[in-house]
């Protein structure tokens, strides 16, 4: 995976897989320290010790569709490679936290992508109750609840082509601005 949203994307695949109904992603940016902390959390089924030291296998995988899982493999692997950290806590009936941080100005730290469409994917799962998405950069701050735009729309479908297009828009610009550029 290229980027940072992919990645986003894939773990809350995996969140949705598990029948999260609660899920969250936080992106948190210190320039000062020059760090960059990705962490989606949710309350899906969880998982027990044995599985969360396998999570990390490419080979291991509890989907039937294929018979590997490389996300959480390849996120660790990123994380590493940029002189940051990756772990997993989980427990059975409770959730999952899967938290990578990244040096931010190392060579091998992944983009951030087009985390607005990753988002904006992530809201038109029917199977998700709740979805938020927090960044917070230097003291600034957006915070996206999926909850929250359901209410202000009454009904609309965020299918809508106008309405994809205004969300899209609006968390690019967020984004940027909390990000400072």
């Amino acid at each position: 995976m290229d980027d940072l949203s992919l990645f986003v994307l894939d773990i809350v695949q995996n969140s949705i897989a598990a029948q999260a109904a609660d899920i969250g992603v936080v992106i948190r940016e210190d320039t000062a320290i020059d760090r960059l902390v990705l962490s989606v959390i949710d309350d899906g089924r969880g998982m027990d010790e044995a599985t969360v030291r396998n999570a990390v296998d490419p080979f291991f995988t509890t989907r039937t569709t294929r018979k590997v899982g490389l996300g959480l493999p390849f996120l660790k692997m990123a994380a590493e490679l940029s002189d940051g950290a990756f772990r997993i806590e989980s427990e059975p009936g409770i959730g999952t936290v899967v938290e990578a941080s990244f040096i931010r100005s190392h060579v091998n730290t992944p983009p951030l992508g087009d985390m607005a469409e990753s988002i904006y994917t992530i809201c038109l799962h029917q199977d998700i109750k709740e979805f938020r998405y927090a960044h917070l950069c230097d003291g600034r701050h957006f915070r996206f609840s999926l909850g929250e735009i359901r209410t202000i729309m009454d009904g609309v479908p965020l299918t809508a082509p106008q309405i994809g297009a205004y969300l899209k828009t609006y968390i690019t610009e967020h984004i940027t601005t909390t990000r400072g550029e």
